[in-house]
C-alpha cells in the first residue's frame, strides 16, 4: 500500500485557481483536473476559505453576481430534482400500499364470504 503525499499549494496558486473557477463557470471536477489538484476536497476547502466576494480574489462585480446567480439557480434546480425524486418514491410506496389493501380486502372477502367494500350509493 502506498503512502499518499501531502501537497502544499501557495496562496497565489490557490487564488489563481479560484479566479478561474469563479469566472469560468466550469465544474469543480474539471477545475480539479485542469489544475492537477490532489482532490476536490482541496478545492472545497479553498472555496470556504476564499468566498467569491473575498477581497483577495479581486473579482469584478459582474463575475461575483454571475457566480452568485448561477449558484442560486443550481441550488433551486437541485432542490426541485430532489423533491421530484422524493415524491416519486412516495407515490410508488402509496401504490404498493393501495395494492396491499386491495389484496387484503380480496383475501378477507374470500375467507369470510362477505362483501367488505361499500357500494357506491350506500348511506354512511
Amino acid at each position: 500500500m502506498t503512502k499518499s503525499k501531502h501537497r502544499y499549494y501557495s496562496e497565489t496558486f490557490k487564488l489563481e485557481v479560484l479566479r478561474d473557477y469563479y469566472s469560468s463557470g466550469i465544474s469543480l471536477k474539471f477545475i480539479v483536473k485542469k489544475w492537477d489538484l490532489s482532490c476536490a476536497r482541496v478545492l472545497h476547502y479553498w472555496i470556504n476559505q476564499f468566498p467569491v466576494d473575498s477581497e483577495l480574489l479581486s473579482l469584478d462585480l459582474e463575475t461575483i453576481s454571475n457566480f452568485s446567480m448561477s449558484n442560486k439557480e443550481k441550488s433551486k434546480e437541485e432542490l426541485l430534482a430532489h423533491e421530484v425524486l422524493r415524491l416519486k418514491k412516495a407515490l410508488e410506496l402509496e401504490k404498493l400500499r393501495s395494492r396491499a389493501f386491495e389484496k387484503l380486502i380480496e383475501v378477507a372477502e374470500k375467507e369470510e364470504g362477505i362483501s367488505i367494500l361499500k357500494k357506491g350509493g350506500a348511506k354512511q
